[in-house]
């Protein structure tokens, strides 16, 4: 794991362009989000600065999973479908962590925390074959 508050600058596609790499790289940077944001929940300047670049990797994660049905990878449209209902389900989670630190709730923010390192988790490990 990456220590926080680390954002680490995303692969360029070129010719050694894997679209594993970019995912890997996307779910590491949120990740090291969440647990900068568990560390020091109370940090929203930290937030403000990271928050949109983290939301957009939504739709790039997205869009590099589309190319997972491409060779070398073959992943099925139902795996690809799974995971693309993973990721939407993760930055759900985030959301709510974001949600619940203005106005602070401790409890809940604990608990939307967890399930979105559950996620993470659990998307990470669906992802490699």
């Amino acid at each position: 794991m990456k220590q926080p508050p680390s954002i680490e600058p995303t692969p360029t596609p070129g010719p050694a362009y894997d679209p594993m790499d970019r995912i890997v790289q996307d779910l590491q940077n949120i990740e090291s989000f969440v647990s900068r944001l568990a560390m020091n929940p109370k940090d929203l300047s930290y937030l403000n600065n990271h928050l949109s670049p983290i939301l957009g990797l939504r739709r790039t994660i997205s869009q590099q999973l589309d190319k997972l049905a491409e060779d070398p990878y073959s992943y099925s449209p139902t795996r690809l479908q799974n995971l693309h209902k993973e990721n939407e389900k993760m930055f759900t989670y985030l959301e709510d962590v974001v949600g619940m630190m203005n106005p602070w709730n401790e409890e809940k923010f604990k608990r939307a925390v967890k399930a979105t390192e559950d996620v993470l988790s659990k998307f990470d490990g669906d992802l490699t074959p």
